[in-house]
């Protein structure tokens, strides 16, 4: 009998290398990992039965065959020992890569990509093969609670990711079949510029398993670059591409089209009618906003092709409320609604503040963001602006650091950036127990307050939370922010 191999994952506490690590145990693997801070992620293991030590060290190493690595160890700490010695023993590489030579081999692999929606669309396309009885294997960066993580495991032949395209690990993979949400230049820590950015979903799309299928929103501007740089390729090779909208169509030959028009858009959901070859149909999906319509259509394209039927995606769809951060509801206190959301792109963020004010028009919208790296600030200051002043009110705190703390980049100045909201909209608070404190204060009854980041900021969701349950104070009028001190000396 073959030894069984030893991976160890070290970064293991990150949303994706956490569903790798499980999914790795059911091929057979022996899985150990390691990190710096006990995650929700790590409950999720040790639920899984999966070995987790606190820190790095090089004895983690001792009888494994395989050392694989979040792509951040790279940035924050690519000269520890661990990292050496994984090195010098010629065991070391990234979990995507990990994913793709070991987990992915011989499999019909649906890979997801874009710079939004990734993990929604990767769930969604996930439930829509269960229900369709393909019985996938997924892996998505999130937390879907039914599945109690970021991962459905099975044994069959589909194996559903999410492809991300940061460090570019989305060229570990060689899909069959690929969506792609949208295309808009990000992670300004990798990448040098669009060109190159855009390069890289060229090369991903160049990585697949002939003969494919591609399923592109092609309302994205990004896309539509791609699409047309890529023109002569596409109708070289055996691939099929399928175009999807709402509003604009494109003018491209795709091989089919379908349309999406949307009807109502409430607390509930989203109602909508898909137009395509052969199909007319109605749908409601359970998630909030216009932008997940979009998200969906893509799913649609791939479980159509894949001979799910319409019955099963309509039913799928309307029982779909979303993955865990992604304009999550957690509490009601009081008839104030407070949100936890993982945006951190002001594409995302300007998103989701605009499905809000649709949806609760009458309702004052309290948006809290936590920046997520200073290049991203800095690559787009005057799109955080639009995007915070959708807000009624917002307060910015200090940016999540990450992989770029080795950067030692310049910080932004953030008081000039805030002066830049409309008038007495916006501030900058760095303590977060303030910022649980002001707003608890601020907010009445019938308030929307949604916290937006992917680092820290889920803390501060729970402690404004907290802040609401425990703050029985009430007072008559609203405060500005300028009375922060003084409310806090009233709480005192």
């Amino acid at each position: 009998m073959a030894k069984k191999l030893h991976v160890h994952f070290m970064g293991i506490g990150g949303s994706g290398i956490a569903s790798i690590a499980v999914i790795s145990k059911k091929y057979g693997f022996i899985v150990t990992g390691c990190d710096y801070n006990d995650t929700s992620y790590c409950d999720i293991l040790r639920n899984n039965e999966i070995d987790i030590e606190l820190g790095h060290d090089v004895s983690h190493l001792e009888d494994v065959d395989i050392l694989a690595v979040s792509p951040a160890v790279f940035d924050i700490n690519p000269n520890h020992p661990e990292v050496i010695e994984g090195r010098k023993r010629g065991i070391l590489m990234t979990w995507q890569s990990f994913m793709g030579k070991y987990l992915q081999n011989d499999k019909f692999v649906i890979a997801v990509a874009g710079t939004h929606g990734k993990s929604t669309t990767t769930v969604l396309t996930g439930l829509t093969l269960e229900a369709g009885g393909l019985d996938p294997m997924v892996e998505a960066g999130t937390i879907y609670r039914p599945w109690g993580g970021g991962f459905r495991l099975s044994d069959s032949k589909y194996f559903v990711c999410e492809a991300d395209e940061f460090n570019c690990n989305f060229l570990n993979y060689t899909p069959s079949l690929i969506i792609i949400n949208n295309i808009e230049m990000d992670h300004p820590e990798f990448f040098s510029d669009f060109t190159e950015f855009k390069d890289a979903f060229k090369k991903f799309i160049c990585n697949m398993k002939l003969p494919g299928i591609l399923v592109v929103n092609e309302e994205s501007e990004g896309i539509r670059e791609v699409l047309i740089e890529m023109k002569e390729w596409l109708q070289e090779n055996p691939i099929k591409v399928i175009g999807y909208y709402v509003k604009e169509k494109f003018d491209f030959p795709f091989n089919l089209e379908y349309k999406g028009e949307i009807n109502t858009v409430d607390e509930d959901g989203v109602e909508f009618n898909v137009i395509g070859k052969n199909i007319i149909a109605d749908f409601k999906l359970g998630l909030l906003g216009e932008h997940n319509v979009s998200n969906a259509l893509g799913v649609l394209c791939a479980g159509i092709e894949l001979d799910v039927n319409l019955e099963t995606l309509q039913e799928v769809f309307q029982k779909y409320k979303g993955v865990g951060r992604r304009t999550e509801l957690i509490e009601e206190i009081d008839g104030i609604k407070v949100f936890d959301d993982y945006g951190h792109h002001p594409t995302a963020i300007a998103a989701v503040l605009d499905t809000l004010k649709r949806i609760y028009p009458n309702q004052k919208i309290y948006a809290v963001v936590e920046p997520h790296q200073i290049s991203r600030l800095k690559l787009f200051p005057n799109e955080f602006i639009r995007a915070l002043n959708k807000a009624d009110e917002a307060i910015v705190t200090k940016s999540y650091i990450g992989r770029e703390i080795n950067k030692h980049l310049e910080p932004v100045d953030m008081d000039a950036l805030i002066g830049k909201v409309e008038s007495n909209k916006a501030c900058y608070i760095e303590d977060f127990n303030e910022i649980a404190e002001i707003i608890s204060l601020k907010a009445r009854t019938g308030d929307i307050i949604i916290v937006f980041g992917a680092g820290n900021s889920y803390k501060l969701t729970g402690l404004i939370v907290e802040h609401l349950k425990n703050n029985n104070l009430k007072i008559d009028k609203p405060m500005d922010y300028g009375t922060k001190i003084s409310a806090k000396r009233v709480l005192k």
